[in-house]
Formats: structure tokens, sequence, C-alpha cells
């Protein structure tokens, strides 16, 4: 491959991720997927959604101008680069945004930076904000029993299924290898 073709290899993978970028952040915007109640979930079904559209434009590519400039290997390598790249983002910033405890004490402390406050009154305005006010409980229940993890057996009773003991077999796995505290894995040794 000569210089030119790699510079026009670089600037066709570099056009095709950019467009599916803001394809996929304007994609929260619109109904797309909008009927996943987990915000996880679709964050994942978008990303996987305009992976699978940028990959077919490089093939249509291939097939239509440039086709011994792109390989199948370039089809793959641009889907696995734009999901995996876009999967890191997701889960880092708008899903740590959406759920972590961390962002709400900070967003509060910051909300209020003119003031200091103790452990305590912090302590106890997450319990009412964020366990209370906002439901983060109900939420997290909910969002557990769409995904299987946990499952009604009956009138307001719930056990955990086998997909959510094989996932917390996943967590304790992961605590094992990585040094972690495993008091949230275990909450009741």
């Amino acid at each position: 491959m000569n210089i030119r073709n790699f510079f026009q290899l670089i600037l066709i993978y570099a056009v095709l991720v950019l467009a599916g970028t803001v394809a996929y952040i304007i994609s929260f915007r619109t109904p797309l997927f909008s009927g996943t109640d987990v915000f996880f979930f679709r964050g994942i079904y978008i990303i996987l959604f305009w992976g699978v559209v940028i990959a077919a434009a490089m093939l249509c590519l291939k097939f239509f101008k440039f086709g011994e400039l792109i390989t199948a290997r370039d089809v793959l390598l641009l889907f696995a680069g734009f999901c995996c790249v876009h999967v890191v983002i997701f889960t880092h910033l708008p899903v740590t945004a959406d759920r972590s405890i961390t962002v709400f004490m900070l967003g509060y402390m910051s909300d209020n930076s003119e003031q200091d406050f103790s452990e305590q009154e912090i302590e106890e305005y997450f319990v009412s904000k964020y366990v209370g006010e906002y439901e983060a409980f109900d939420k997290r229940f909910h969002e557990q029993v769409y995904s299987g993890t946990i499952e009604e057996t009956s009138e307001g009773r719930y056990r955990i299924t086998e997909n959510g003991i094989r996932l917390m077999k996943i967590y304790d796995t992961t605590a094992k290898l990585y040094l972690l505290d495993d008091k949230l894995i275990h909450p009741s040794k």
C-alpha cells in the first residue's frame, strides 16, 4: 500500500467514525430503542446499531469505489474499534453520571459550592434525595427484573435467577483477581 492509499484509508476511517459518533450521540434524542427501559442497555443497542451502519457504509465503499483499498479486515476493525471505544466512553461517562453516588455527592456540593458540609449532612441529603425522592433503589431493582437477574416468584416476592447467580460469580471472581473488598458482593457475610 502506498502512502496516498494509506492516508485515503485513514480518511475513510475518520469520516465514518466521526459520522457514526455524531449519529450515536444524536440517537439519544430520538426514539431509537426508546422502548428499552434500562439506560445502559439502550446505549449498548445504539452503539451496536451505529457500528453496523458504519461497517455497512465501509462495505459499500469497498464494492462501489475502493475495491482494492478496503478489505474485510478494515470493515471488521472499524466495527470492533467503534463499538469498543464507545462502550468504554459510554460506561465511564453517561452511565456513571446516571447512577453514581460519587457524581451525586459531588454534584450536590458543586451546586452549593459556597458552603461546607459535615459528612453526616451529606449522607442525610443523599438518603433523602437519592434513595428517597429519586427512588434509586426502585430504579435499580426494576433494572434487575428487566435484565433477568431476579424474577418475581409470587405476588411481591422475588428470587435471584440462574443468570443472576452467574453474574455474581463473575463479580466474585473479579473481586478476587483485583483484590477488591467483596463486602458489596457478599453483604450478608
